[in-house]
């Protein structure tokens, strides 16, 4: 009997529009190694299952071990909601590769039945572990947070040379990309990082980017976890003053430079 992979999700969410193209389900996988100061899925950063108290005063617990059979047997329910409007299976996180035996035996899976596979992904994982599930990735959706690495080391706990040497690798494997970026206008909206992203993004062929503005919709998610949350004065950009205005900015310069440009997944 072939071993079993397991892994510990924290989500399984169906009939999700803005993960990927179509109808999909998203599996979301506990750990990060990443600390993103606006992260809104705080949740899925410790790999391990941990206690949350709710505002009713419920106690609960996040996460739970699960196998790829188990995961499976979820996704295939919605088999015919795939085929009929173009969709499939996002594994998300938290980082999937914080688990990457069981994103990749999962991605495999998904694959032989011909279930398209996105990955959402930090590209924050050495190159031989991410190009092992190439073979079975149909689209990464991937973030690039900020392009100066001592920057995105201070805002989220990790530097960047991994993340944009991998993305250009992706980019040589032949697969597809969709840029996203978590936009707070005032961290990496800024002129001179809009200028080396468009740069960054030319000399690897990327064309597409999906601009993420910030909100706090986390925010009461730290609270039930005990912890402190950065950015729980920052307003979400479309209130910020000149918010939505920075963000259309920023839009009409990536269109300008002929990139497809979406805002939200």
């Amino acid at each position: 009997m072939k071993e079993k992979t397991d892994g510990i999700v924290f989500n399984i969410q169906r009939y999700s529009i803005h993960d990927g193209p179509g109808i999909r389900t998203v599996v979301f996988l506990k750990g990060c190694p990443l600390r993103c100061e606006w992260c809104c899925n705080p949740e899925s950063q410790a790999k391990e299952p941990e206690p949350e108290l709710r505002h009713t005063g419920e106690k609960n617990i996040i996460g739970w071990k699960t196998d790829v059979e188990e995961v499976m047997a979820q996704v295939l329910k919605d088999r015919n909601f795939y085929r009929h409007s173009g969709g499939g299976v996002t594994i998300s996180g938290g980082e999937p590769f914080f688990q990457a035996e069981f994103t990749k035996e999962l991605l495999r899976r998904c694959y032989e039945v011909n279930i398209h596979t996105a990955l959402e992904t930090t590209g924050y994982a050495e190159w031989p572990v991410l190009e092992s599930v190439l073979p079975y990735t149909d689209l990464l959706l991937y973030d690039i947070k900020h392009m100066d690495s001592s920057i995105h080391k201070k805002l989220t706990g990790v530097p960047n040379e991994r993340i944009l040497a991998n993305a250009e690798n992706i980019m040589k494997a032949g697969k597809q990309i969709i840029v996203r970026i978590p936009l707070l206008p005032q961290y990496n909206g800024t002129e001179e990082n809009i200028r080396q992203l468009l740069e960054f993004l030319k000399e690897t062929g990327i064309s597409e980017v999906h601009l993420m503005p910030f909100h706090q919709l986390g925010k009461d998610k730290y609270k039930s976890l005990g912890r402190p949350y950065a950015l729980a004065d920052l307003k979400p950009l479309k209130l910020q003053e000149n918010g939505s205005r920075q963000m259309m900015d920023i839009v009409a310069v990536l269109e300008k430079a002929g990139l497809d440009v979406k805002i939200g997944g």
